[in-house]
Formats: structure tokens, C-alpha cells, sequence
């Protein structure tokens, strides 16, 4: 799945419609997804249901920064936990 896929997925999670908001959750989609690679979460992963879910719920944390209040949900860490623990054992 190619970045615009993923995208697009993850507008459909948000419910946002159109491309007014492309750039803006284009930025946040693949900082999010770079953070969940990083964490050890594999491609393949994060293209399941589970991980669009986990990226659009962390897209959705990051929609509105304010300057030092970058944090994910309970929500995020919940959903990203599993999908973590599947790759280590």
C-alpha cells in the first residue's frame, strides 16, 4: 500500500471529505506512520485494519498541536501495544 493509499484510508477514518486538508494530513499520516515503524510496527502490519485504525487514532491526537503537547491517546498506546507485542515473541 503506497502513501496516498494509506491516505486516503485514514481520511476515510477521520470522516474528511475533499483535499483542502491533503497537505496538512499528508504531514501527520507519515509522522505518525514513521513513529509506528520506529516503534517496530512492520509494513505489513501497518497496512492491516488494525493498523490504519492505530494511524488514523494518532493522526487524530496530532490534528491540533499546540507547541510542547505532543502526546498520543490511551486509545493510540492501546491499539499500538498489540501489534508490538505480535513482533516480539
Amino acid at each position: 500500500m503506497n502513501d496516498e493509499e494509506i491516505l486516503e484510508k485514514v481520511k476515510i477514518g477521520l470522516a474528511v471529505d475533499g483535499d483542502y486538508t491533503d497537505d496538512t494530513l499528508k504531514i501527520k499520516t507519515m509522522a505518525v506512520k514513521q513513529y509506528m515503524l520506529n516503534a517496530g510496527v512492520s509494513q505489513s502490519a501497518l497496512e492491516t485494519d488494525l493498523g490504519i485504525a492505530t494511524l488514523t487514532i494518532g493522526v487524530n491526537d496530532i490534528w491540533s498541536l499546540e507547541s510542547g503537547e505532543i502526546k498520543f491517546s490511551f486509545a493510540f498506546d492501546m491499539c499500538l501495544m498489540p501489534q508490538l507485542k505480535a513482533i516480539s515473541i
